[in-house]
Formats: structure tokens, C-alpha cells, sequence
């Protein structure tokens, strides 16, 4: 499991004073980052092979306010033909209360021919190591 940590900004509260519904994707999405990032996949990436995302859930469990610091958990769930699917866990740290859950799949995309593409042995190869439980991986300081 890799985790990413970040505090939540002013700017991402909505008018009640928590976490606006729309920023959860962004989370995920710093998160995803961070972990492809971790595990070498974003040095991989090409005009010919590269990913977009062609679904995204979040499933809300507590708000989250300003101030608090969320750890956003990330593990690979499916990986198939052309893409691979991460799931996400935000938790509070100062309760461990879980904020909100959610899934992306990422499709593997060449952007020179607009179209999708198999995944690439590599990929494979570095999501099923970075989703080894035996490697757990961190970027929080």
C-alpha cells in the first residue's frame, strides 16, 4: 500500500465549511501521482503510451475540514488488457476516521494515434510490485 499525505486547504472547502465534494477527485488524483511517480510508471510515459481515466467513484463516509491532515491510501486493484484500476482510502490522521473511499481506471492511451493501447509488459511488472504488500510504500514525511 502507498500513501499520500496533504492537509486540506482553504481552497478546498465549499460553502459549509468542508471539503467540497469535487475536490475528493483531485485527492485521489495528487495521490495517483505520487504513486505512479513512487514506482517508476511515470518515467514509462509516452506520446504513444500513456494513461486517461475512464472512470472515476468516490463513495463520501465523514467531512473533512481545514486543517485536517488526510492520509489517501492507494492500492492497484484490476489490472487487464490496456488498463488498471487503483483504489483509494482517505483517513483523518488525527482520529483515523475514514473520510471517503473511491476507484479510478486508468486506460493505457497512445495520444499520436487517439486511441487505446495494451498495457506494456514494464507497467505490469512495476503495478504488481508496487502492490505487493511485502514493499509498502510511503512519501509522508
Amino acid at each position: 500500500m502507498f500513501v499520500h499525505s496533504l492537509r486540506v486547504r482553504f481552497r478546498d472547502l465549499d460553502a459549509y465549511n468542508h471539503v467540497n465534494n469535487a475536490v475528493y477527485l483531485t485527492y485521489f488524483e495528487e495521490a495517483r501521482i505520487a504513486f505512479i511517480t513512487a514506482i517508476g510508471l511515470r518515467d514509462l510515459f509516452s506520446p504513444e503510451r500513456s494513461t486517461v481515466i475512464a472512470h472515476a467513484e468516490v463513495d463520501y463516509r465523514a467531512p473533512a475540514l481545514l486543517g485536517d491532515q488526510l492520509d489517501i491510501e492507494v492500492t492497484v486493484g484490476e489490472v487487464r488488457n490496456s488498463s488498471y484500476a487503483l483504489h483509494y482510502r482517505i483517513i483523518r490522521r488525527s482520529d483515523g476516521k475514514l473520510i471517503a473511499t473511491g476507484k479510478t481506471v486508468q486506460v493505457c492511451f497512445n495520444f499520436a494515434l487517439n486511441a487505446p493501447t495494451r498495457l506494456p509488459e514494464a507497467w505490469r511488472t512495476l503495478l504488481r510490485n508496487g502492490a505487493s504488500a511485502d514493499a509498502p510504500l510511503s512519501n509522508i514525511a
